[in-house]
């Protein structure tokens, strides 16, 4: 990291501590062994808009970074940067510094650089229409100038800054280069911050910062709370399932009884209907089987109809036959007849030829 030089101020190894115990020079009212408490930081002019995604940030980082020694984090107060002018300040949405005093800082009412001995590690800025182009302009210039290592930006809209997240580090030549921002599709974006081990991100228009180790969104305390509140409804919700199906257990052992009870007397009448179907059908095979016999005895009997009738016409055709021969018998004795006729006149009258003949 490129340390700053900042005008007239004292080496940075110098310790912070109160200014009553300190030898600083008077350069300014503000500042000194006999300085007053430095006065309240004037409201930012879009606070109200900004406010929901920088007390999210801040209670959450207060709360993950407590076990981490000397570390102090605050929101919009004024930080410092020049002993001669109170009025050389700035005032970061967010920021967080690394091995410092944090209750001396808190004390004083505000960030002295020189005082506390280094500028803030890690400063965050939420876009607003007026201070946008500052963030993006003189303050990040000023801030890669007073050696702030890193640098993050987020804007809820992406009207403001151009870019929804950023995230910069300052490298050894004191300029600030970019942290990947990656686009994890479904309106998600995130960055990596090694000062705070932490993901940023860049959720639908909200600001949430992620444990990369096991991938949790961290929550405020409003979002403890109602996570709390939403698991004690859980609880309360499963209690009065577990009772309910308590009383329904009873409700459905009794209706399984019931429903045994029916499936018992379905099962009796399914066997008697079986057995009804049995004895049907053992009557309908023998009624089959006689009706088989049956026509096995019409077939038979057709059978002894077709013979006779085949006798019957053997005999007609015997009789026709017997008939034609008498017939033609018939025909036979005509013509003998006849002949004997015609002989008999052929004979008669020869003999009266024959008597005329001798008259």
């Amino acid at each position: 990291m490129t340390t700053a030089t900042l005008p007239n101020a004292p080496p940075r190894a110098l310790p912070y501590a109160s200014p009553r115990t300190v030898d600083i020079p008077n350069l300014d009212p503000f500042f000194g062994p006999d300085a007053p408490m430095l006065p309240d930081p004037e409201p930012m002019p879009d606070g109200m808009q900004q406010n929901p995604y920088i007390l999210h940030v801040m209670q959450i980082l207060i709360d993950v970074l407590a076990d981490r020694p000397n570390v102090f984090v605050d929101m919009n107060t004024i930080v410092y940067y020049d002993p001669t002018n109170g009025n050389r300040r700035f005032q970061p949405d967010v920021y967080v510094a690394f091995d410092v005093d944090k209750d001396a800082i808190r004390e004083r009412n505000g960030y002295v650089i020189w005082e506390a001995g280094k500028p803030p590690d890690f400063a965050m800025e939420v876009a607003s229409e007026s201070t946008a182009r500052h963030d993006i302009g003189r303050k990040r210039d000023l801030y890669a100038r007073l050696g702030i290592r890193e640098y993050w930006r987020f804007d809820a809209s992406g009207d403001y800054y151009g870019h929804r997240l950023a995230g910069e580090y300052l490298d050894r030549s004191g300029v600030y280069q970019p942290f990947p921002i990656h686009n994890a599709g479904n309106n998600l974006l995130w960055g990596y911050s090694p000062l705070l081990r932490l993901n940023l991100r860049w959720d639908d228009g909200w600001l949430d910062l992620q444990d990369p180790d096991t991938g949790a969104i961290l929550l405020d305390r409003r979002g403890v709370r109602l996570e709390w509140e939403a698991a004690e409804r859980e609880r309360d919700a499963a209690v009065q399932e577990r009772e309910a199906a308590q009383r329904g257990q009873y409700t459905a052992q009794r209706r399984q009884y019931i429903a045994q009870h029916e499936r018992d007397a379905a099962q009796q009448e399914r066997d008697n209907a079986r057995q009804e179907r049995d004895a049907a059908q053992q009557e309908r095979d023998t009624a089959q089987q006689e009706l088989d016999a049956a026509q096995q005895e019409r077939d038979a009997a057709q059978q002894e109809r077709d013979t006779a009738q085949q006798e019957l016409d053997a005999a007609q055709q015997e009789r026709d036959a017997a008939q034609q021969a008498q017939q033609a018998a018939q025909q036979e004795r005509d013509a003998a007849i006849s002949a004997m006729a015609d002989y008999q006149e052929r004979v008669r009258r020869l003999k009266e030829q024959l008597r005329q003949s001798r008259e």
